[in-house]
C-alpha cells in the first residue's frame, strides 16, 4: 500500500494549500516522468485527474496516475525541505531491507508556512 511519512503529510498539505483546490481538494500528483527524463513526475495539483488513484493520509492527498499506481503499490513517499525551501522527494520500500531510492522532483516546490 502506498504511504507517506508524517513529515511528508505536512509538506503535501502545505503544497496543496498553494493549489487552486486548496488543502481540501488539492494535493500532489505523481505521474510518468519519461517525457522529462525521470521515472516519475511530481507536481502540485488542484485535484485528481480522471482515472487517478487518490491516496489520503492524515489529511494529505496524493493523486497517482493510473499508469503508475500499480508500480508504487508498496512504496513510501518521503519528502524533505532543504535550507532554500526546495522540496526533495524520494521513494522507499515499505518492505525491509530495501532502502530509499532518491528521486528528484520535476520542479522546485517551495514550502512556505
Amino acid at each position: 500500500m502506498f504511504t507517506l511519512t508524517d513529515d511528508t503529510c505536512v509538506i503535501v498539505k502545505a503544497i496543496a494549500a498553494q493549489t487552486d483546490g486548496g488543502r481540501e481538494h488539492g494535493g500532489l500528483r505523481i505521474s510518468d516522468g519519461a517525457d522529462r527524463g525521470a521515472d516519475y513526475a511530481l507536481e502540485p495539483a488542484g485535484g485528481p485527474q480522471q482515472g487517478d488513484v487518490v491516496v489520503e493520509q492524515s489529511g494529505a492527498r496524493v493523486f497517482l496516475a493510473a499508469d503508475v499506481a500499480p508500480l508504487l503499490g508498496d512504496t513510501v513517499l518521503e519528502a524533505t525541505v532543504n535550507h532554500e525551501g526546495v522540496v526533495d522527494f524520494s521513494f522507499g520500500s515499505s518492505t525491509p531491507p530495501q532502502g530509499m531510492t532518491e528521486v528528484r522532483s520535476t520542479g522546485e516546490h517551495r514550502y512556505t508556512h
